[in-house]
């Protein structure tokens, strides 16, 4: 298929984007200042002339699409017409989700409009949203316990693995040393490994605009583990992990992590079986924003946003089933771990809402 720029507008691909335009876009609004300059590097401002085509029926959703100014008329295969103007409520939700557009889009007038990548925005989102660590006492943490390996087997996350798996965590897993003060990862960095505290206690410290400086999310003792969440989502460290005294870490590099903790823990269904699942009492859990949800989601799903769930997971009924879903599996796979890592039942959607869900089973 030709690129829709070629078909049906004129590119303007060297405009400079100002990062108002992006402060509003649902769910790109949900961004730090530098991802938003991220994102608006590799986006672009698209024009349109009076009369012609955005995008048609049926032809791939390739780019998340933003009306910035302008009118345009979206027109369904049935006949159903409706319009969004540049700067109304209509205009800071993306046109069209899902694998191919719904609509024919009309330009009513000569229109301004912006194109994402969603792949992109997906993880920026997955990221940010991954590092919700729920603040804990922070005099609970407690490094006396000599026997690690025993504490560590205790931890839940060992419950659903193998024991193949097991053996073969422990007898690739690398013993670092670091002295008190000493950063064992920083916020922004790449994720390369999973850690257990074998000695020690770690601080869990994020920065955030208003503090700069970072804060306290949580304290971690032995037999404690961190680092999953950049490993899952293939996103970069959304906090930094300071060491409170000396001590000895076992890391696990992402791809031994990956292959025998995560992928043991993950149970990936089609939609298919997902509705079978939810008709065996199973509940849907969409992980995205509130205002992706409102957009549009699954009917009879309820919303609990990835930055939150670690909250609510003591709220949740571990009797019950639960099948997670995102548009693109990342943030859902995230969440689907720490769930199971918490001893839950629960199902990842695989490739999300934008491969999978035809639109008679969604609310818009």
């Amino acid at each position: 298929m030709r690129d829709i720029q070629v078909n049906l507008g004129v590119s303007t691909e060297n405009q400079i984007i100002d990062l108002s335009i992006l402060s509003d876009l649902v769910p790109v609004k949900a961004l730090t200042p530098d991802h938003c300059q991220e994102l608006a590097n590799k986006s672009c401002l698209c024009d349109v002339s009076k009369g012609k085509y955005l995008f048609r029926y049926g032809e791939s959703t390739n780019r998340i699409i933003y009306i910035i100014e302008g009118e345009i008329e979206l027109i369904t295969p049935g006949g159903g017409r409706r319009k969004v103007t540049g700067g109304s409520k209509m205009s800071k939700l993306p046109l069209g989700q899902g694998k191919v557009h719904q609509y024919n889009a009309c330009a009513k007038t000569d229109v301004k409009y912006l194109k994402v990548d969603p792949d992109l925005l997906d993880i920026m989102l997955t990221w940010e949203q991954s590092g919700g660590y729920e603040v804990q006492d922070l005099e609970s943490a407690d490094s006396s316990d000599d026997d690690w390996m025993a504490r560590i087997l205790q931890a839940k996350v060992f419950h659903r693995i193998p024991p193949a798996n097991i053996q073969s965590i422990f007898m690739k897993m690398q013993a670092q040393h670091f002295h008190k003060n000493e950063s064992v990862v920083k916020q922004g960095d790449e994720g390369d490994d999973f850690y257990l505290i074998r000695e020690g206690v770690c601080d869990v410290i994020r920065q955030t605009r208003k503090n700069p400086r970072g804060v306290t999310l949580a304290r971690l003792g032995v037999g404690d583990n961190f680092g999953e969440e950049a490993l899952i989502s293939g996103g970069k460290r959304n906090a930094s992990v300071v060491m409170l005294t000396d001590g000895v870490l076992m890391s696990l590099s992402k791809s031994d992590f990956l292959e025998l903790m995560n992928e043991p823990l993950l149970n990936w269904v089609a939609f298919t079986e997902a509705q079978s699942i939810e008709n065996g009492a199973g509940i849907w859990i969409d992980v995205r924003l509130p205002a992706e949800y409102q957009t549009w989601h699954l009917r009879d799903s309820i919303n609990i946003p990835l930055p939150v769930l670690r909250s609510k997971v003591d709220k949740l009924d571990k009797e019950r089933t639960y099948i997670i879903y995102c548009d693109t599996g990342r943030r859902s796979s995230t969440a689907t771990y720490l769930l199971t890592q918490n001893g839950f039942s629960a199902y990842v959607l695989k490739d999300g809402l934008n491969n999978n869900v035809d639109s008679t089973f969604l609310e818009f």
